[in-house]
């Protein structure tokens, strides 16, 4: 039986690397997303406990340098929350951009492993083929050279 060679080896091995590493982007892609939804969620539990102080604090009397100062804070954290929310965005995007080179890398792979299986599956035919012709030569050879019982 002579032994398997596929052809197309090195192909596989470079589209199984390229795979791998569009899996990981895809990984990394996905922790991003998660870290981005984590500041987000932060920034917007930070500016909703300075709208609980801001309105504590205005129900005293108010100087008009706090309001101005306060005023001041109050939109840094609404522009702190409004770039989270812009960073998380670009994270799915990324994330999303990272899943079709993820797909389209294991597409790829699997072409080359479904030839693969088919080159296999005739080799394996083929095999098949020559051994079943060894043994047909074998019981011809073996029937020609038998002696004829008579009875």
């Amino acid at each position: 039986m002579k032994k398997f060679r596929f052809t197309l080896r090195s192909v596989e091995t470079v589209r199984g690397l390229r795979e791998l590493r569009a899996r990981e982007a895809f990984t990394a892609a996905v922790r991003a997303v998660r870290a981005a939804d984590a500041a987000k969620t932060q920034a917007r539990e930070q500016r909703e406990r300075f709208e609980v102080r801001l309105v504590a604090a205005r129900q005293q009397p108010l100087r008009a340098s706090e309001q101005i100062a306060f005023f001041q804070s109050y939109q840094e954290e609404f522009a702190r929350e409004r770039k989270a929310e812009e960073a998380l965005v670009a994270a799915r995007n990324e994330m999303d951009r990272q899943r079709g080179l993820w797909i389209a890398a294991r597409r790829d792979l699997r072409v080359i492993e479904n030839l693969k299986a088919k080159a296999r599956e005739t080799h394996r035919l083929e095999c098949e083929r020559e051994e079943q012709s060894a043994m047909d030569d074998r019981t011809n050879a073996m029937a020609n050279h038998a002696p004829l019982l008579t009875s």
